[in-house]
C-alpha cells in the first residue's frame, strides 16, 4: 500500500500485528514507524539496528513469554535484505499471538521489494519522495501533530521552502515548538538558520567545481554525514527535475514543477544551475552519491571525514568533466 492508504488504516480500529515499511523517503519510514508503534502499544520492545541483527536473538525474544509484559514488540531497522525463511518465522510467531508485533523498516532507497511484500502480505507500505511543496507540506503537518504543535501552512510552507525541502531538517526544526503554536513569524524569527544559509553557500562552491575543504568542517557542526548527502541528493534532484521538465514540456515551469513559486531571482538561479549540468554528469553524480551513502551505513571502520573529501574531490571531477 502507499502513504495515504497506511493513514486511511492507523485511523481504523484494527492494525495487523506486523508490517513493513521501506521506500526512498526515510523521513517517512521513521514517521510512520512511530505511529504504528503507538497503535500497537506494546509494553516491552526490542530493537536492533541495520548490523546489530541477529536472527537468533531475535526469534528468542519474540517466541519467548515474559514475565513482565504481555505484549511484545520487535522492531528491526535494517539496509540488507533479511532472509525470506527468518521473515516468515517472525511473522508466524505473531500469526500465533496477537500480542506479539513484528515492524520492519527497510532503510534501502533502491528497488521495489516484491519478495519482501510478498512475505508480508499486503501489510506493507512503499514511501516516495515528495513530489511537490504541497505534499512535503502535508508530511510536516503530521509531524507538528504528533509534536502537538498548531502550525500555520504558511508556516509549514516557509519552513519547507527555507530548508531546502529537507523534511529531516524541517522536523528538527519543529522539534524546538513541541506543544506550541506557530506562524510565519515564529519560523522567521527562530528557524533562521547558519546551518541552511550555509549549505546553499556551499552547494554553489560545489557547483563552481570550487575547493570546499576549508568548509567541511563548519558544515558538518551542522549536519551528519547522511543528512548532509540527502541534502546533496535533494538539491541536484531539484536540478535534474527543471532539465527533464523542460526537455518533456520545451519550457520551465517553476509552480508546476515545484509546487510553489520561488523569487525571481532564486528562479534564475536554479534554472541556470540546472542547465549547466549535462545528463551524462546527473547519472555519475546520483551513482556517487548513492554509492557514498551505501558505504557510510555499512563500512563501521570508514573515516568519514576522508572519505567525504574523497567523495566531494570525485564530485569535483565528474562537474568539471
Amino acid at each position: 500500500m502507499y502513504r495515504k492508504d497506511l493513514q486511511r488504516l492507523l485511523s481504523t480500529s484494527y492494525f495487523p500485528n506486523f508490517f513493513a515499511l521501506y521506500g526512498i523517503c526515510n523521513f517517512q519510514i521513521e514517521l510512520f514507524a512511530d505511529f504504528i508503534k503507538r497503535k500497537f502499544n506494546a509494553e516491552e520492545k526490542l530493537v536492533l539496528y541495520f548490523d546489530e541483527y541477529n536472527f537468533q536473538k531475535a526469534v528468542n525474544y519474540l517466541d519467548h513469554s515474559s514475565l513482565f509484559s504481555e505484549k511484545k514488540l520487535l522492531e528491526l531497522k535494517v539496509n540488507k535484505k533479511i532472509p525470506k525463511k527468518e521473515l516468515e518465522k517472525f511473522i508466524s510467531l505473531c500469526k500465533q499471538d496477537k500480542d506479539k508485533f513484528f515492524l520492519l523498516e527497510f532503510y534501502d532507497e533502491s528497488s521495489k521489494q516484491s519478495e519482501l511484500e510478498t512475505v508480508f502480505e499486503n501489510n506493507f507500505a512503499r514511501f516516495f519522495k515528495a513530489a511537490n511543496a504541497k505534499e512535503g507540506v502535508e508530511l510536516l503537518s503530521l509531524k507538528a501533530n504528533e509534536l502537538n504543535i498548531k502550525a500555520t501552512q504558511n508556516a509549514l510552507y516557509l519552513l519547507y521552502e527555507n530548508f531546502d525541502e529537507n523534511l529531516y531538517l524541517c522536523a528538527s526544526e519543529l522539534n524546538k515548538f513541541k506543544g506550541l503554536s506557530i506562524n510565519e513569524e515564529s519560523i522567521k524569527q527562530y528557524c533562521f538558520s547558519l546551518a541552511v544559509l550555509g549549505f546553499d553557500s556551499f552547494f554553489d562552491k560545489i557547483l563552481k567545481a570550487e575547493d570546499i575543504r576549508n568548509d567541511l568542517d563548519k558544515i558538518l557542526e551542522n549536519f551528519n554525514e547522511i543528512s548532509l548527502l540527502s541534502s546533496l541528493s535533494a538539491n541536484f534532484y531539484r536540478l535534474f527535475k527543471i532539465v527533464l521538465y523542460a526537455k518533456i514540456n520545451g519550457k520551465v515551469d517553476l509552480k508546476d514543477l515545484l509546487g510553489y513559486l520561488p523569487p525571481s531571482t532564486v528562479a534564475s538561479k536554479l534554472q541556470n544551475q540546472a542547465f549547466a549540468i549535462s545528463l551524462k554528469q546527473y547519472k555519475s553524480i546520483f551513482f556517487l552519491l548513492l554509492n557514498s551513502e551505501y558505504e557510510l551505513k555499512t563500512n563501521s571502520k570508514l573515516s568519514k571525514k576522508e572519505f567525504l573529501i574523497s567523495m566531494f574531490l570525485d564530485l569535483s571531477r565528474i562537474l568539471k568533466a
